[in-house]
């Protein structure tokens, strides 16, 4: 319980556009409350809108299943600030079928951590825009480059102590 909640609430907390209405994301992908791109099989489309009640329904449901594919497909030891780093970034932010042929996927299924720490920071580009030159650009995906660092730092959480 104590892993879904904390999960939540880091995706909730992180993820900068909180609409009941459709909106494009960076990438140009229409999107709804706090990163939902398909309901119930459905993509997401122009003037859909949702009450905010049913984004926090739809939020929590996310964040169990990506709880759930961290737990299914990472075969080492985590901690619950891990999971919450591993589960925001992977399959929640890149999905899981970009992670699964990823470097970092495979650094931290084989114990190295701290390399699969690095690799989550150059996951930085959207749309092949370098995503450090946006800083300040409305519309621009800056956000992105926080983002990683921090899920970075939880999934490296503990490691050197």
């Amino acid at each position: 319980m104590f892993t879904r909640y904390f999960v939540h609430c880091y995706i909730s907390s992180k993820v900068g556009v909180s609409g009941i209405s459709a909106y494009r994301d960076s990438g140009g992908i229409w999107t709804i409350c706090r990163g939902i791109t398909r309901i119930d099989g459905v993509s997401v489309r122009r003037g859909m809108t949702l009450t905010a009640q049913q984004c926090d329904e739809l939020n929590q449901i996310e964040s169990q299943r990506a709880i759930d594919w961290v737990k299914r497909h990472v075969k080492v030891p985590l901690t619950d600030p891990q999971i919450a780093g591993i589960a925001s970034f992977c399959p929640y932010n890149i999905g899981s079928g970009k992670c699964v042929s990823s470097t970092f996927y495979r650094k931290l299924n084989a114990g190295d951590k701290h390399g699969a720490c690095a690799e989550i920071q150059r996951w930085i580009f959207d749309g092949g825009k370098d995503c450090r030159q946006t800083k300040g650009q409305t519309n621009g995906c800056y956000g992105q480059v926080e983002r990683r660092a921090q899920e970075s730092e939880l999934t490296c959480w503990g490691l050197d102590e």
